[in-house]
């Protein structure tokens, strides 16, 4: 009853793998920062909504710094806001300045970042025609609303990176083996499945294997473009020790993109030979592959003993496609090993 209960109301093992727990305990923190700091502020008060989102916007749902993205969207913010605000000025508010100042918004985030259009931005610019503020005279003043906007998004902005270089630093290691403990779940899936294959308890030639395959290539390039993104960010900040380690882990994460290459290759070649007998040989090879990955556990620091992971000589005397491609396999399981040993 309890594990039913646990397993309803509790995250999945992939959102904990992916740092959620971290992410709702650092939303928690940033979102009563932004209020408390927003509320000592004379102009930023008048604006929560704006420091909040500022903050939500900008935190990271992974444990890296977010620099970067939360430089470009205040520029982008800044600049689309600008843009905006002088055509409200020279025309007033009506559909001419509100669609062209959107467009020019949009315009900015695309020269800062083609692959990317900032919903902060968006939302400035919409916020400078429809929210505009009033002065001490009773008038409507762009300028206050350009300051109000701009200081209290750049208030929730700056809170959003200070936590964010906070976890980063003190769980970048957990970051990036969590990563690779879901990186090797996923090759594991794909080895068992395989094996399956071969020994006949899952059919043949029904090309199931396309669809888990090309699914596990897109989660294990998640994983390494993840460790890429926390790489980057040491670079940028000169941390040669983090930075070292974390090379180390990519270079895992890249051994496990093999491996679920070569894998998808046995099926692959399974399917156009179906009738293909797995010598019991070749078959125990890639089941001594799975035991070995079955015992890592990065979020425990359970790491194998090295191995000699191989295939027999004859069979790639012969030229056999098969024991070609599980022999490679063999000896990128053997070099992650190597490396998770040097590691501790």
């Amino acid at each position: 009853m309890n594990r039913r209960i646990s397993k309803t109301l509790g995250l999945s093992q992939e959102a904990y793998l992916f740092d959620s727990p971290l992410y709702l305990t650092k939303s928690l923190l940033a979102i009563a920062t932004g209020y408390i700091i927003g509320k000592q502020f004379p102009i930023a008060q008048l604006d929560m909504i704006s420091v909040l989102l500022g903050v939500m916007y900008n935190l990271e749902p992974l444990n890296r710094t977010g620099v970067r993205s939360g430089v470009s969207q205040l520029i982008a913010s800044t600049i689309g806001a600008a843009a905006t605000g002088i055509l409200v000025l020279a025309f007033g508010v009506n559909v001419f300045s509100i669609s062209i100042g959107m467009v020019l918004t949009l315009y900015v985030c695309l020269k800062i970042n083609w692959r990317l259009v900032s919903p902060v931005a968006i939302f400035t610019s919409i916020y400078m025609t429809q929210y505009i503020q009033v002065n001490e005279a009773g008038l409507p003043s762009i300028w206050l609303t350009f300051r109000l906007r701009i200081i209290a998004l750049g208030l929730g902005v700056l809170i959003a990176l200070f936590y964010n270089y906070i976890f980063s630093n003190l769980y970048y290691r957990k970051f990036a083996k969590k990563r690779l403990q879901y990186a090797n779940e996923q090759v594991l899936n794909g080895l068992i499945y395989t094996a399956k294959v071969f020994q006949r308890t899952l059919p043949r030639g029904k090309r199931g294997y396309i669809q888990l395959f090309s699914q596990q290539m897109n989660d294990l390039d998640l994983v390494y473009s993840n460790i890429e993104a926390l790489k980057t960010e040491f670079t940028i900040l000169k941390k040669e020790v983090k930075l070292k380690e974390v090379n180390k882990l990519q270079e895992i994460a890249e051994l496990y993109r093999d491996i679920n290459h070569l894998t998808y290759d046995l099926n692959f070649l399974l399917e156009s030979t179906p009738d293909v007998v797995l010598d019991k040989e070749l078959e125990l090879s890639l089941e001594e592959v799975i035991v070995v990955l079955e015992s890592t556990d990065y979020t425990n620091s359970i790491v194998p003993p090295l191995h000699d992971l191989k295939v027999e000589k004859h069979y790639l005397d012969i030229g056999n496609p098969f024991a070609e491609r599980i022999h490679k396999i063999c000896e990128k399981v053997n070099l992650v090993v190597e490396k998770l040993q040097h590691l501790q």
